[in-house]
C-alpha cells in the first residue's frame, strides 16, 4: 500500500487515456493512477484493492460508464464516482443520476478535469470517518415526504402539469430539492451558470426529462421507513422552508445580488440535510439520540458522540459530493459556528446564521431549548455587520406574522 489516493480513468479511446496521464503527470507523487480500456478491466483492479475514485466515459462498447458506475456503487459504495459524457448523450447520461456524484461533459479541458477530481479529494478533510464516507457515498438519494412525492407525481400525470406547478412541488420538500439541484448544477447540463431555484431547474431539464427522471428512472425515493419518523421529516421540512425564505430575504437586506441571495436560500434549505440522513440510516439511533438533547448537551455534541461528527459536516460533505458551490457548502458547514469559518465574506453564511438564530425554534429540539444557534456577535462584529441586527430582527418578526 502506498498511502496515495488511488484513481481509475476509464476510456475505450486510447489517445484520450494518453492525453488524461500526460495531463496529470504532475499529481504522481499524489495519486496512484491506473489507466483502463474497459470497465472490465477497471473491475478486476478493483477485486483486488479498490480505487478512491473511478472517472468514466460514458459511451463504451459492451460496458459503458452508467453500467460501470451503477457496478462500483453497489460493490464498493465509498468509491466517488465521476462519469464523462458529451452533450449528445442526454438521454444516456440520465441513466447515471444515481450511479454518479459529478457529471462532466465533454471535450473536458484537463485543467477542469484535474479540478474536479481534486475537489472531491478534499472532501476526505471535511470527514475523517470512512464508515461515514462510505455511507454517504453510497447513497444516490434521499427519502421524500410521502405526501409530497405522491403530489408530484400526480401532478406529472395531469394534463393541467407545468413546470411552474412541478418546481412548486419539488421546492416544497429537501430531498427533492437537493436532488433536481445536483443534476442541473453538473457541468453536463448548466456550463453556462448556475441553476438556484427549483424552477429555473425544470425549466432546464424540460418536463419529458422531469417525467423520465421521476416516473421511470426515480431519481426521487417516497419515504417508506417507521411512521414515527414521517411527522419529524415534515416538520424539519417545514421549519426549513422558513429558514430558507428568512436567510434570502436577510441577504436581499444586506444587498446581495440575485446569485447570492439565491445560494442564501438554498442553504437554508439544505442546511439540515444531515438530519435527514440520520433519520433515514439510523432511525432509532436518532431519534433516541434527539430524547437526550436539554441539561446544556447540544444536539451537534450529541451527534458527535453517537456518530462521530455532526449533521452540519454530514450535510456539507454530502452536498460537496454532489457538487454544490463552494458557498452553499460552506453556509451549511458552519451555519451554527461562523466563527470556525476561514472567511468573513460570505454573506450566504451570514445569513443563514442569522436566521437559523432569529427564526423559530428548530422542530427536532425540546421546547424547553430555545434555539440550537445563539448569535455569534464576535463573527459578526468581523463580519461588519454587528449593527444590522435591528433590521434583521424586523424582518423575523415580520416574516413569522406572515405565518
Amino acid at each position: 500500500m502506498t498511502g496515495k489516493i488511488r484513481i481509475a480513468f476509464v476510456d475505450d479511446e486510447p489517445h484520450v487515456l494518453s492525453g488524461i496521464s500526460r495531463s496529470l503527470a504532475d499529481r504522481e507523487d499524489e495519486w496512484d493512477m491506473a489507466f483502463c480500456p474497459t470497465g472490465e478491466d477497471v473491475l478486476k483492479l478493483m477485486a483486488e484493492c479498490p480505487f478512491d475514485v473511478v472517472v468514466s466515459d460514458m459511451r463504451m462498447p459492451r460496458m459503458d460508464g452508467a453500467q460501470l458506475l451503477d457496478t462500483v456503487r453497489r460493490r464498493y459504495p465509498a468509491t466517488i464516482r465521476i462519469i464523462l459524457s458529451g452533450y449528445a448523450d442526454q438521454d444516456s447520461v440520465l441513466r447515471t443520476v444515481g450511479p454518479a456524484h459529478v457529471y462532466i461533459a465533454k471535450p473536458c479541458d484537463p485543467a477542469d478535469l484535474q479540478k474536479a477530481v481534486s475537489r472531491q479529494i478534499s472532501l476526505r478533510k471535511l470527514l475523517d470517518h470512512p464508515r461515514l464516507r462510505a455511507t454517504l457515498a453510497g447513497l444516490s438519494n434521499l427519502p421524500s415526504l410521502p405526501s409530497v412525492y405522491l403530489q408530484l407525481q400526480a401532478d406529472l400525470l395531469s394534463p393541467d402539469c407545468s413546470a411552474k406547478s412541478v418546481a412548486e412541488i419539488i421546492g416544497r420538500d429537501l430531498a427533492m430539492t437537493a436532488a433536481i439541484l445536483k443534476l442541473t448544477n453538473s457541468a453536463f447540463f448548466s456550463a453556462a451558470g448556475n441553476i438556484s431555484t427549483p424552477l429555473h431547474a425544470v425549466r432546464l431539464l424540460g418536463m419529458e426529462t422531469i417525467q423520465a427522471l421521476v416516473l421511470k428512472i426515480g431519481v426521487f425515493r417516497q419515504f417508506a421507513g417507521k411512521p414515527e419518523v414521517a411527522p419529524l421529516l415534515e416538520a424539519l421540512t417545514l421549519y426549513s422552508l422558513t429558514i430558507s425564505s428568512l436567510a434570502e430575504r436577510i441577504a436581499v437586506a444586506e444587498g446581495a445580488d440575485f446569485a447570492v441571495s439565491k445560494a442564501a436560500q438554498i442553504a437554508g434549505m439544505l442546511a439540515d440535510i444531515g438530519c435527514v440522513i440520520l433519520l433515514d440510516t439510523d432511525p432509532d439511533g436518532y431519534r433516541r439520540l434527539l430524547e437526550r438533547i436539554g441539561g446544556g448537551r447540544t444536539l451537534a455534541q450529541l451527534e458527535e458522540e453517537a456518530f462521530g461528527t455532526d449533521h452540519a459536516v454530514l450535510g456539507a460533505y454530502l452536498l460537496g459530493l454532489w457538487g454544490f458551490s463552494e458557498t452553499i457548502i460552506e453556509a451549511v458547514l458552519f451555519g451554527y459556528r461562523p466563527r470556525d469559518s476561514l472567511r468573513r465574506d460570505n454573506l450566504a453564511l451570514t445569513a443563514l446564521h442569522a436566521a437559523r438564530a432569529l427564526g423559530p425554534r428548530p422542530p427536532l429540539l425540546p421546547e424547553e431549548v430555545a434555539t440550537a444557534c445563539p448569535l455569534d456577535l464576535d463573527y459578526l462584529a468581523e463580519a461588519h455587520c454587528d449593527g444590522h441586527l435591528a433590521r434583521w430582527r424586523e424582518i423575523a418578526a415580520a416574516q413569522t406574522g406572515e405565518h
